[in-house]
């Protein structure tokens, strides 16, 4: 089984086992969607393990929208609201379809951990938030998933660093598009060529560390 398979395998264990003993119930539902919205952070492990199951007409929507989130980002990694900005336009993720998630088995481990026992509602853009109780954060989101998915995302990275001798971490779409597009490989040529699109660094570019 490949790395980033296990993890995301023993991610959703853990946030099901959590769930069950914390009796907490999630009011995520196919055809829920406003998480769709965001701003998705992956890595280059996760984007690699993705791409193999994608379709041509998936393909195709990454290549489009891959590339408008990139010139998007140019403009706004340093922006501080960028991401709450961007997520107010309510454009979708390019694997979105009919509502769905057209990769939900392979989706990245940043989208595994963003799970809600509130009114769904809220999830939209522009709504406003009820108070968080104490087992939410950020906002109204499960706080303890939410950890979970992020301590699965550093052990895919450590990975990641063994494997390449550096880690790549940015936007989902565009890292889809760069990476079947073949414009990244050693860590140099990664620089020069997220240095040249002007998405390297900042507030929320792309990062290799």
């Amino acid at each position: 089984m490949e790395v980033f398979e296990r993890e995301a395998r023993a991610l959703d264990e853990a946030i099901r086992d959590f769930l069950a003993w914390k009796g907490l119930g999630v009011s995520c539902r196919a055809g829920c969607f406003a998480c769709c919205y965001g701003w998705v952070t992956a890595s280059r492990l996760e984007a690699e393990a993705l791409l193999p199951h994608l379709t041509e007409a998936q393909r195709a929507r990454v290549r489009a929208e891959g590339q408008a989130r990139l010139a998007l980002l140019k403009e706004a990694k340093d922006d501080p609201r960028f991401p709450e900005r961007f997520f107010l336009l309510k454009r979708p993720c390019p694997l979105l379809e009919g509502g769905l998630c057209g990769v939900y088995p392979h989706r990245p481990l940043a989208c595994r951990g963003v799970l809600t026992d509130e009114d769904p509602g809220y999830c939209q853009p522009g709504n406003p938030h009820p108070a968080p109780k104490a087992h939410h954060g950020p906002g109204h989101y499960l706080k303890v998933p939410h950890r979970m998915a992020r301590m699965a995302m550093e052990r895919l990275w450590e990975e990641e660093g063994r494997r390449y001798g550096f880690v790549l971490l940015g936007e989902l779409s565009g890292l889809l598009y760069l990476l079947e597009e073949g414009l990244l490989s050693s860590r140099e040529e990664t620089e020069a060529r997220l240095g040249a699109l002007g998405v390297l660094g900042g507030r929320f570019g792309y990062q290799i560390v």
